[in-house]
């Protein structure tokens, strides 16, 4: 059977276009990810988050036992004014945008909103908490009390700058009943339409740790709250089972990939990392990691080793340039 030679290149150039693509898909698959089990109980305990980095704050969690750790101040804090509410103190420049909006929305409704207690710096959540706690110099005499209402320092969302206590123009603290007050209860109703989210509600102190606190407030940008308000769940339940790597029993990170961050957050440029941070005393000791966390699959074996579409690949380029080599001598022959 005679085959023409430019109908053998163009078949053989159909294949290297079908091999090329088979590999690019290949290498654009992104790498495997998975939750990290079960919630943990609420435990005193101080474990680095995992994320931390300042650009993955819609993803970051602190709770009782996951601690920012002393270092971690974020870069863009500006003033609550700037976001239209009333009130003083700083505030990450990232919620502004949605912010603003709440607080335009919530002032039409007649309901304006004021800041009681936005950003809070690891010194003065320490000075707070141990007020609290009824801290002598020696001992706490109401240690046990404080822990439920109040984070331990390193342990607050106020420290991420993303949360703000809120409360009514004219209040002069916070109350317990704020979410059946008009602006509380417009709060309730639509600050998850702007990104934030009710962190502690009534009835989930077993899951969340802390007591009802339906004036606080954290920003998870509009994309992440629809989704977890949808989902039914709190915050700390849904940040842990989707974003959250870090062994709850080790405190290491976990080895496998995290789950891809909503579109609103980007890669971190400055985290302030484990060798900042330094070692926690009370943290579990290092270990390995337990028999039920995943590992990622291995990659399929092939030719040496190696992926077998990057060999397919490899093997349709070298067989293009023989080609290439072999038309190039026929034509210099019938030249001849």
């Amino acid at each position: 059977m005679h085959v023409h030679p430019r109908a053998a290149l163009r078949a053989v150039l159909v294949a290297l276009v079908a091999g090329a693509t088979a590999v690019g898909a290949r290498l654009a698959v992104p790498p495997p990810t998975s939750g990290v089990g079960p919630l943990p109980k609420c435990e005193l305990v101080d474990i680095l988050t995992v994320p931390r980095g300042y650009d993955d704050w819609a993803i970051t969690l602190v709770d009782w036992n996951l601690t920012l750790g002393p270092n971690y101040k974020p870069p863009d804090l500006v003033s609550v004014r700037n976001g239209g509410v009333g009130g003083g103190g700083l505030i990450r420049e990232v919620v502004i945008p949605d912010l603003k909006a709440m607080a335009a929305a919530a002032k039409k409704n007649g309901t304006p909103l004021v800041s009681w207690s936005p950003y809070r710096s690891y010194k003065q959540q320490e000075k707070l908490f141990n007020g609290y706690a009824g801290w002598t110099g020696e001992k706490y005499t109401n240690y046990e009390s404080a822990i439920t209402f109040s984070a331990r320092p390193g342990h607050s969302e106020h420290q991420t700058g993303l949360t703000i206590d809120f409360v009514a123009v004219g209040d002069d603290g916070l109350t317990s009943n704020w979410e059946v007050t008009r602006t509380g209860a417009w709060m309730a109703k639509h600050a998850w339409e702007y990104g934030w989210l009710m962190s502690y509600p009534k009835g989930k102190q077993d899951v969340v740790c802390y007591r009802y606190e339906p004036w606080h407030y954290r920003y998870v940008g509009r994309e992440l709250a629809k989704k977890i308000h949808d989902s039914g769940l709190t915050i700390r339940e849904y940040l842990w089972a989707n974003y959250t790597q870090v062994d709850p029993v080790t405190g290491l990170p976990l080895p496998t990939a995290t789950a891809e961050p909503p579109a609103s957050t980007a890669p971190s440029s400055a985290p302030p990392g484990p060798s900042a941070d330094g070692p926690t005393p009370t943290a579990s000791p290092p270990g390995p990691a337990p028999s039920g966390t995943p590992e990622p699959p291995a990659a399929p074996a092939g030719m040496f080793g190696l992926d077998p579409l990057l060999v397919v690949g490899g093997v349709l380029v070298l067989a293009t340039v023989l080609a290439g080599a072999w038309f190039s001598l026929l034509r210099r022959s019938r030249a001849r």
